[in-house]
């Protein structure tokens, strides 16, 4: 789309200078009138440097814009003046470039929210839904600023989370890698310098070194080739939906990862649906929005059922009851929460808690894990000393 600089005249006769995209000309001098401004000057950019455009914009850094845009409204700056101040800034070139593009979209007179909707691809739904509430209610601060503490909430959930799958998988493939670099470099030499030796008989642990390194050496293509059919079917769990059932089942079942794994998806489940409870969204509507956004299979099957449940005039926590994934204590919350009315804070009790265990298990992890690493690695150790020792104190015997 082409870049124009232009000079335009507002109604208190201050000079303006500015630069954006337009269709054309026409483009630009609607663009203006609908902003009762006067064009003076313009000039069409002939090799305007297109600016690095990601496919998202980070998490922390759209958390920001929500705050600043709440700040702006809360203290009286028009929208669209808002938007504008945002877009000019020396902030992410991602951000800047949708806010330009909403930009064009106000001067046309559509509302924050639906010019968001047009970049869905950059907004998350639940920002979109609470900025239309917030236009509908008239607290569009309010709404903006939740919607800014949950993304930051979710950020440090998923930081989290990576840690936590992240340290036991470095853990177990450099265990793995220096394993198989023992037994595909260092023993087969050491191994075949004992067995020319001429022992009349080999120890037991050297015959278990021997036969571990000849395994070694001829089933160690099926390890990489495993790697490769994890990430082949990664790959196809991203388009198939019922091979990412499966997917997201098994690493939910995982020891240790599948509690990290489990524990970030119910805390985000709970997060969001008391977020837009909160806000006075209809639990349906909710749900819906819910289903759409959860990336995992397993959690947005039961989300879907859930919201059946409800259409059929049974409540949330019977909802809850007749799925298998929710422990006891949910249920029960839940079930004070649409007693009491204040179904809202309860699902916030939860997300906490969620939120709480993955960090108390990033936390433990190193705690969970080292013990059972050092014995595994005590006991290869023993096998390795036992096999290149056996036979030194072997031959020492035979001098005596």
């Amino acid at each position: 789309m082409p870049v124009y600089n232009y000079t335009a005249l507002n109604p208190t006769g201050e000079l303006l200078q500015e630069e954006n995209e337009f269709p054309s000309i026409a483009e630009l001098y609607s663009s203006l009138r609908r902003r009762n401004l006067t064009l003076l000057q313009y000039k069409r950019k002939l090799f305007a440097a297109s600016p690095t455009i990601a496919r998202s914009i980070k998490r922390p850094i759209m958390a920001e814009f929500l705050r600043n845009m709440a700040l702006l409204v809360r203290g009286g700056v028009a929208i669209r003046q808002a938007v504008e101040d945002l877009s000019t800034g020396p902030g992410d070139p991602t951000l800047n470039h949708v806010l330009k593009k909403i930009l064009g979209r106000l001067d046309e007179g559509l509302l924050l929210s639906e010019a968001m909707k047009e970049q869905t691809h950059y907004f998350p739904k639940i920002v979109i839904t609470l900025a239309s509430l917030g236009e509908e209610t008239g607290s569009l601060d309010r709404t903006l600023e939740d919607a800014s503490k949950h993304i930051t909430r979710i950020d440090e959930l998923i930081s989290a989370t990576k840690r936590a799958v992240s340290y036991p998988i470095f853990v177990i493939v450099a265990m793995m890698g220096a394993l198989g670099f023992w037994l595909l470099y260092v023993l087969p030499k050491i191994l075949e310098l004992i067995n020319n030796m001429g022992l009349k008989e080999i120890p037991l642990a050297t015959r278990i070194l021997m036969a571990s390194v000849q395994t070694a050496k001829t089933w160690w293509p099926v390890v990489p080739g495993l790697f490769l059919l994890i990430f082949i079917i990664y790959l196809i769990s991203r388009k198939n939906m019922k091979v990412k059932y499966h997917w997201d089942r098994f690493w939910m079942s995982t020891p240790i990862l599948g509690g990290a794994l489990t524990s970030s998806q119910y805390a985000f489940f709970f997060e969001y649906l008391s977020l837009l409870t909160n806000a006075g969204i209809q639990i349906l509507t909710a749900l819906e929005l819910m289903e759409q956004s959860v990336s995992n299979r397993v959690i947005s099957l039961a989300i879907k059922a859930i919201k059946e449940d409800i259409m059929l005039g049974n409540t949330l926590s019977s909802a809850f009851q007749r799925r298998k994934l929710f422990e006891p204590f949910i249920l029960r919350l839940v079930n004070v929460g649409e007693q009491t009315g204040n179904i809202s804070e309860q699902l916030l009790i939860l997300a906490k808690h969620y939120m709480d265990k993955v960090n108390r298990l990033v936390e433990n992890l190193s705690k969970i894990i080292e013990p059972a690493l050092l014995m595994i690695a005590g006991f290869i150790f023993i096998i390795i000393a036992l096999g290149l020792l056996g036979p030194i104190y072997e031959i020492v015997s035979q001098m005596k």
